[in-house]
């Protein structure tokens, strides 16, 4: 349907474009910067709402509550900060989400492009096509160019607003300049030919039209003939019609040109190395003349016409290079370094950080001159540590070597890549090199004397923090078999192989006031001796089979029953029968301290860490209270490392009747809610569609949902729909928003948040998801998948993205929110590459270095 005069396209013809001039679109980006969640649909939403600005900041109660609530306490905070009179310019302010209404093939994903590559709104009229693909990365956009200004010429159009073509300002004024004299003299022609070597040359593009250089110079079309005939004669460029290349010479034969003048100072002062001082000498002229000359002659040497400087001016620019590492590294002659020194600003960053950015013969140079080596993207100096490291890496990543194993390829390596004189200092036995092992953060220790290469970089505070929440156990010496199995997809995120690994990882990553690393591979939770542990539990469950108490032990904390048989056999004989039976005399406490036991214990269940926290005075407590004989005693029972009335029964029977009792329930944020059994319950629930999550914070329940109308099975038969809708898209990868679009449903009705919906899409069989900070991405897969594999999955193998384009790709076709920082960690976590120079991301390094080679 053909767009109606004064009506936006597309999605959006129902509304008219007078509305936009008083709307809240300006506010988008300076909410983002600002940290404050409001979105291009949220705008939508309140413009087809008919809601201005004027209505938030003068409105009555009864037009302000026409605002949902979190928009109304954004907007609230925006107003806060910036005052009102500010927030209403802000709001009246004309952005490129304007141009999206014209349905001219502008989306939201390209406004954000054009912010952060630094564009206006009002001067981009401005803006030729040279410029926006300099500023957008140097790739051909010729089509976003004009789609981009189509839609903006044609929005100003329809808004009342007239301007004049980008270039015809530059051509009048090159007109009236070309009217001053139809003479051209030799000296006016020494300025523009200077001006266009010095001023012009290095900011042209490798190759560009006649009429853009006419337009940079502002001349008319004879000086620019002989400008290009003049520079043409010089080497410098190569003209075809009306497009022109610049050329590229080796420093040498430019040296040799005819044109250059006063050569003796440039080969003085960049192939001998003399100073100022030592050429003025040689010449017998003042040290300021020969400054004066050298910076006249240099004019004549654009730095992008010298070969080997433009080969290396991105690089000079960014990193502080030192004259001795350039020559070592690159192999070239000082006299390259010296000149990019003179012509251009050096850059500031280090120098180690270049290292990827080099080819295979300047990496062994550059290892060579700082005494580094690569492992797993880090450099490191030579040491006998980080040279096990090296070993380790290239040699153990998925499978753990014996120490004698890798004693021997420790040896090669040194005798390989190192002088006998060398080699003999770094050599090393065994033992120490398991010493070393120990000491390294990038080696984990395995199961008999074993090691493996294991990246730090996995051990995230998440990661470790849901490792701290799986120790919410009843005291007790556990095998670390034990906590390894409570979350085998936490173990592979950690890439945390066995048992031995994780006491290993615990040991050197986890500091935890209640857990205490016993010998490899046991640790202790809320107990500090193990006898005095075992007879407390002994006192607790006998009498007792000991074969039956053995595999509680085994059931409940993972021990090897033939080692706590021995131990049980050896140290508690007393407590053992001729028949086997364990027994042993029941606890009791006296009347006062049954009565403080009954003060202390008020609320309906507890972890054994919150009370032991809670009274760190009574160092008995563990001992002579918190057994079950005496809990039994004030009405509270031990159940799956809870102490919980004994109504409850359990745990897990708590949290179920406190949530089932609620048609509203929030999320809690107690100790016992802290625990793998709390969120357990919370899963079952949903799972069996007996409570629903529709934010971040709380969940509905059954009842309350029929209440309203809908039943479980009506929800069970409207989830199916949708799934296998998404199915039949035919899509590896699917978001709620997709869906949203294409199919109606009675559930979206309900006017819930997105994550109501994206929880009970996660119930379904067969379906996967992945979990951002802008909603689920699902698909249809058993394997976990992570974030960075989306992406990856998305990028192109033979050449890099702009990460700013990928993101808009993937927030247009899958309309989520993405973070740019999330998104380039993301990628570098599974193999890909991001530089910062290029702005872009490969699916791996070595496709990043082939594409600039």
């Amino acid at each position: 349907m053909d767009r109606l005069p004064g009506q936006g396209g597309g999605r959006y013809h129902d509304i008219p474009l007078k509305d936009l001039q008083n709307s809240f679109l300006g506010l988008i980006d300076v909410a983002e910067k600002e940290g404050y969640r409001f979105t291009f649909h949220t705008a939508v939403q309140l413009i087809r709402q008919g809601l201005t600005p004027d209505d938030f900041l003068m409105g009555d109660e009864e037009t302000l509550i026409k605002f949902r609530e979190p928009v109304k306490i954004t907007l609230g905070e925006l107003v806060e900060l910036y005052g009102p009179e500010r927030f209403y310019e802000l709001c009246s302010r004309r952005t490129f989400y304007h141009l999206i209404f014209l349905g001219m093939g502008v989306n939201e994903s390209l406004p954000r492009l054009l912010r952060s590559r630094g564009f206006d709104y009002i001067s981009f009229k401005d803006v030729d096509y040279d410029t926006f693909k300099e500023m957008t990365g140097g790739r051909n956009r010729l089509t976003t160019y004009q789609k981009l200004m189509g839609a903006y010429r044609a929005f100003e159009v329809e808004m009342g607003a007239s301007f004049e073509s980008s270039g015809s300002s530059v051509a009048h004024l090159g007109h009236v300049r070309g009217e001053v004299s139809d003479k051209i003299g030799k000296r006016e022609m020494n300025v523009l030919e200077r001006e266009f070597v010095s001023n012009c040359y290095d900011s042209l593009p490798k190759k560009f039209a006649v009429e853009e250089l006419k337009g940079r110079l502002r001349v008319d079309e004879r000086r620019l003939s002989v400008i290009l005939k003049r520079a043409e004669e010089k080497g410098l460029l190569k003209v075809d019609g009306h497009d022109v290349e610049k050329l590229r010479r080796a420093f040498k034969d430019i040296m040799s040109s005819e044109y250059i003048p006063n050569k003796e100072l440039v080969s003085m002062r960049f192939e001998e190395g003399l100073s100022l001082q030592e050429m003025a000498d040689r010449l017998d002229v003042s040290k300021q003349r020969v400054s004066q000359k050298l910076k006249t002659t240099l004019e004549w040497i654009p730095i992008s016409h010298v070969k080997e400087a433009k080969r290396y001016l991105r690089r000079f620019r960014r990193f502080a290079m030192t004259e001795e590492a350039f020559v070592t590294i690159f192999e070239e002659s000082p006299a390259i370094f010296r000149l990019l020194d003179a012509k251009a600003k050096s850059g500031t960053n280090d120098m180690l950080e270049m290292y990827t950015r080099l080819n295979e013969e300047q990496r062994r140079n550059f290892e060579q001159y700082f005494s580094v080596f690569p492992i797993d993207d880090r450099l490191v100096p030579f040491s006998k540590k980080s040279i096990l490291e090296r070993v380790v890496f290239e040699n153990a990543r998925d499978h753990a070597l014996r120490i004698e194993e890798v004693a021997v390829l420790y040896q090669q390596y040194i005798d390989d890549f190192f002088p006998e004189e060398t080699a003999i200092g770094l050599r090393v036995d065994e033992r120490s090199l398991m010493g070393l092992a120990s000491r390294s953060e990038h080696i984990i220790g395995s199961n008999g004397l074993r090691v493996r290469y294991h990246s730090p970089d996995v051990c995230t505070e998440d990661r470790l923090e849901r490792v701290r929440r799986l120790f919410n156990l009843e005291p007790g010496i556990y095998h670390a078999r034990f906590i390894y199995d409570l979350d085998r997809e936490l173990m592979r995120e950690l890439d945390c192989q066995d048992a031995y690994e994780l006491h290993n990882l615990i040991k050197n990553k986890i500091d935890h006031p209640h857990v205490i690393m016993g010998r490899m591979p046991e640790l202790a939770i809320n107990v500090e001796d193990k006898k005095t542990w075992l007879r407390h539990l002994i006192g607790e469950h006998s009498p007792m089979p000991l074969e039956e108490f053995l595999g509680y032990l085994e059931g409940n904390f993972g021990l090897h029953v033939p080692s706590m048989r021995s131990l049980i056999q050896t140290d508690f004989a007393h407590h053992l029968t001729p028949n086997n039976i364990l027994i042993t005399v029941t606890p009791s406490i006296s009347l006062a301290e049954g009565e403080w036991l009954s003060s202390v214990l008020v609320e309906d269940i507890y972890t054994f860490d919150q009370l032991l926290d809670a009274y760190p005075d009574k160092p008995e407590l563990y001992d002579k209270f918190l057994n079950k004989a005496v809990l039994s005693t004030v009405g509270y029972v031990i159940r799956g490392g809870f102490i919980v009335r004994q109504e409850f029964g359990s745990g897990e029977s708590y949290f179920r009747s406190k949530i089932r009792a609620q048609d509203l329930y929030r999320i809690e944020y107690t100790p016992a809610s802290r625990t793998q059994t709390y969120f357990k319950v919370l899963k079952d629930l949903e799972t069996n569609l007996e409570i629903f999550r529709f934010d971040e914070d709380h969940y509905i329940s059954l009842g309350r949902m029929e209440r309203s109308g809908i039943t479980k099975q009506e929800i069970e038969v409207e989830i199916v729909k949708l799934v296998r809708f998404a199915s039949g898209l035919g899509e590896e990868y699917f978001t709620l928003p997709q869906i949203q679009e294409k199919i109606d449903s009675p559930l979206f009705n309900l006017g819930m948040e997105n994550v109501f919906y994206e929880r009970l899409i996660r119930l379904q069989d067969g379906v996967n998801f992945i979990p951002t900070i802008g909603g689920d991405i699902f698909y249809f897969a058993k394997e976990k998948r992570a974030i960075g594999q989306f992406y990856l999955e998305h990028m192109t193998s033979e050449d890099g993205l702009d990460v700013h384009f990928l993101m808009a790709e993937l927030e247009e076709r899958y309309q989520i929110s993405l973070n740019r920082a999330k998104l380039i960690e993301s990628i570098k976590e599974r193999g890909g590459h991001f530089s910062p120079e290029t702005g872009k991301v490969y699916r791996n390094k070595d496709t990043f270095l082939s594409s600039i080679y």
